[in-house]
């Protein structure tokens, strides 16, 4: 049987990433230390701007702070509390104050879903944690899915790196296509499609989705994701979600507290879905302060998982990740998503003000304009006329003739020509986000597609700088 034509990808996604990253490495060495770049009406900028990087550039609360001073200072000292020696509060596999925060805190919007939906009671007994970052319970809830030859349907706008984890474990990712339009959602039925395609091919091994969404945040009803869920149930093929931006994002309803109504019944989708996420974007957590976590209301997934997790906690990590979750308040989680909103919305203008002044939607901005990135859709006709065919040549030509460093779509799986714009912290430097390079970005940008109308070609614009064009090896 020959591959479904909506799966068909031109070129490997872990080839696509190395070569990704690999590129930029090289542009960068040829721009130099301190390159220029043209803006509008003459401008001229220092510097490439960073709009690739997943920081917010926001601190920590303030109470968290305190408390995190305070943890420090009883970890140096050795003044630690009583309690910091019981073995089951502070256990090296799986410290039970550490599920008990994740379960009410992390996992609070499955709790309290809102729109109407009934609470799931998150049990502690069903979270698992691990050190560092959820990229180490993602990586071993795709080994507890991996068999040879398997695959792992991921829906169209994955996170960037997501292939490279899951290729780990000898899994292939075939992506499924989003909605054709702005919003960017998961298509049921092109999912449906997908699952049905491989579970006849018997190389099925289930589905990782990224809700709400990065690198595009998608606004879903409830109607929308019992639609998906019912997709889902029907597959009868186990589903991760990386929920890692949950609480960055406004309403969000988490897939795993949906029901879909079926013919046998109601069916949970919280005990066919492994959650994951973790504290450092809505918590800004950073180093020996974070952690990952998920849950399922399947106990034989979570104990398989858990059974893989072999780097143990510190005493002393999990003091520091205790103080930093236990004392991030609610407003601060707020004032956040006010701050990142506003700072969306900002990019939002002057999308649409430099879509005014070309007289023309030159720029087309993807899903809701939540969370800390805009994704933004070009023209294609323009950047056919510059001899831009791929989204890794328009990554690379706003790198090295605008100084844009940015994520292409094509490393989310998506084969629009579009990037992935961090707008609420982009930086100079790694250290000095500023939301006030926004203006000079959209300028940067606004500049490069004038030249592009007046007959530049990305060719010509590597030249111009002296850069070697890219290669397109595997």
């Amino acid at each position: 049987m020959t591959d479904c034509p909506a799966l068909s990808r031109r070129a490997d996604p872990v080839s696509l990433v190395n070569r990704s990253d690999e590129r930029k490495k090289f542009a960068r060495g040829y721009l130099g230390a301190a390159p220029s770049f043209p803006g509008t009406g003459g401008r001229e900028y220092r510097g490439v701007i960073d709009a690739y990087h997943g920081e917010t550039g926001l601190p920590m609360d303030e109470s968290a702070v305190r408390a995190l001073d305070a943890a420090w200072r009883e970890v140096m000292s050795r003044t630690q509390p009583e309690e910091y020696r019981d073995g089951v509060l502070y256990d090296k596999r799986q410290p039970l104050v550490l599920r008990t925060l994740a379960a009410d805190s992390l996992f609070q919007r499955l709790r309290a879903p809102g729109a109407g939906l009934p609470p799931v009671p998150v049990d502690v007994r069903e979270v698992i944690v691990s050190p560092y970052s959820s990229t180490v319970l993602l990586e071993e809830a795709v080994a507890t899915l991996a068999r040879p030859g398997g695959v792992l349907v991921c829906p169209e706008g994955y996170y960037k790196s997501a292939s490279v984890h899951v290729a780990k474990y000898g899994l292939r990712m075939v992506t499924s296509a989003a909605t054709p339009d702005e919003s960017f959602k998961i298509d049921p039925v092109a999912l449906a499609r997908t699952l049905e395609h491989h579970a006849r091919q018997g190389d099925l091994c289930g589905v990782m989705l990224t809700l709400p969404g990065n690198p595009v945040v998608g606004a879903y009803t409830v109607a929308e994701l019992i639609e998906i869920g019912r997709v889902l149930i029907e597959a009868g093929t186990p589903v991760i979600c990386d929920m890692s931006f949950d609480l960055l994002v406004d309403d969000h309803i988490p897939i795993a507290a949906i029901t879909v109504p079926t013919p046998d019944g109601p069916v949970r989708l919280y005990d066919h879905v492994l959650t994951i996420t973790g504290n450092s974007k809505a918590y800004n957590a950073f180093g020996p302060c974070k952690l990952g976590a998920a849950c399922s209301g399947d106990a034989g997934w979570i104990d398989r998982v858990r059974d893989r997790l072999r780097v143990a906690f510190q005493r002393e990590s999990t003091h520091l990740v205790r103080a930093t979750i236990e004392h991030t308040t609610a407003a601060y989680l707020a004032r956040n998503r006010a701050t990142l909103r506003a700072r969306v919305d900002t990019a939002h203008r002057l999308l649409l003000e430099v879509n005014a002044r070309f007289g023309a939607p030159v720029l087309r901005p993807l899903g809701s304009p939540q969370g800390m990135f805009l994704t933004v859709e070009f023209d294609a006709d323009l950047l056919a006329a510059a001899g831009v065919r791929f989204s890794s040549e328009l990554e690379d030509l706003l790198l090295t003739v605008a100084g844009i460093d940015c994520v292409a779509l094509d490393r989310t799986g998506s084969e629009r020509m579009g990037v992935r714009l961090n707008v609420v912290a982009p930086r100079l430097a790694a250290g000095y986000e500023s939301p006030d390079l926004l203006d000079e970005l959209f300028d940067r940008i606004e500049c490069l597609l004038a030249r592009i109308g007046a007959g530049l070609t990305y060719g010509a614009g590597l030249r111009e700088r002296e850069i070697p064009a890219m290669s397109f090896a595997s």
